[in-house]
């Protein structure tokens, strides 16, 4: 663990909260909030938390990490990294109003863009673009705020000579799903990993024999216990509450691209002929 990427610390205690017991989760949000993470002994930890000494050595195990002394390092690194990148915004003039909110946002994207990737792991990334580019057929499903980047997603594929189909209403996706060959690939994508609709399909496929590719935000969510390719990805500050009501889809959107630019790379001279239709296509709805 201690050779983890910057930001992924923070990253990798977000999206396991959600599966801690109450008390370990308690322990942390603490974790999650502080800034002065070094400063703090496991006992200031746990009065903070309102649990014993113990409590924090078993979250700080559930998480992952052998105990307090190894997380604090690790997470006091990362706050370290991200006051840097608050620092380097500080000599920007300050704007106010609706301006100022929506340029906030993308401050925070530039803050942030690099701990948003610190979950995916290599190993998975390759496995994604390899099964996106031998599977026979490929399903793209989402639903809610999370839609659009299914039909995002499927475009992409499309456009290198894919065969991958996407459906808005979910009873269909259900069919669609039931009715997959087996070896097809089923790409889901969902912040929560929860969502009741997307979890049908997602079982639907995997009895068919369908071989499923998760994209979501929590490691130990319903989704992610299905997958057998898993991508991780979660802006910094994402807790469950907070993805069911926030909802921000720029990570997985910024992986959809990166998908698709590594997945044109590995076809190669593959996806030569259908960039070539594709732009002729796109051509010819284009006016002078």
């Amino acid at each position: 663990m201690t050779h983890q990427p910057p930001g992924r610390t923070r990253a990798q205690v977000q999206t396991l909260t959600p599966s801690l017991l109450p008390a370990e989760a308690a322990v942390a949000r603490v974790l999650l909030e502080r800034d002065d993470i070094a400063e703090l002994s496991s006992r200031h930890v746990a009065e903070l938390a309102g649990c014993s000494r113990a409590t924090v050595v078993r979250a700080c195990q559930s998480l992952g990490y052998t105990g307090w002394q190894q997380l604090r390092v690790l997470l006091a690194r990362d706050a370290a990294l991200l006051q840097q990148g608050r620092v380097q915004q500080a000599g920007a003039e300050p704007v106010s109003g609706p301006a100022g909110v929506v340029l906030h946002h993308f401050h925070r994207l530039a803050e942030t863009a690099q701990a948003m990737a610190s979950l995916l792991d290599p190993d998975q990334l390759e496995a994604a673009v390899d099964l996106l580019a031998t599977a026979p057929r490929v399903m793209v499903v989402a639903n809610g705020l999370t839609a659009p980047l299914a039909v995002d997603l499927q475009a992409r594929l499309l456009r290198l000579g894919i065969d991958a189909s996407h459906h808005h209403d979910v009873l269909q996706q259900h069919i669609a799903a039931a009715n997959l060959p087996t070896g097809a690939a089923l790409v889901v994508i969902s912040g929560s990993g929860a969502n009741s609709h997307t979890l049908t399909v997602a079982r639907a496929a995997s009895e068919v024999g369908a071989c499923l590719l998760v994209i979501t935000a929590f490691a130990r969510s319903p989704l992610a216990g299905l997958a057998d390719v898993l991508l991780l990805v979660s802006a910094p500050g994402t807790t469950f509450g907070t993805e069911l009501t926030e909802t921000s889809r720029i990570p997985q959107a910024v992986l959809i691209e990166g998908l698709g630019a590594a997945l044109r790379d590995h076809l190669g001279e593959r996806a030569t002929p259908s960039s070539a239709r594709t732009l002729h296509a796109v051509s010819s709805h284009l006016e002078e």
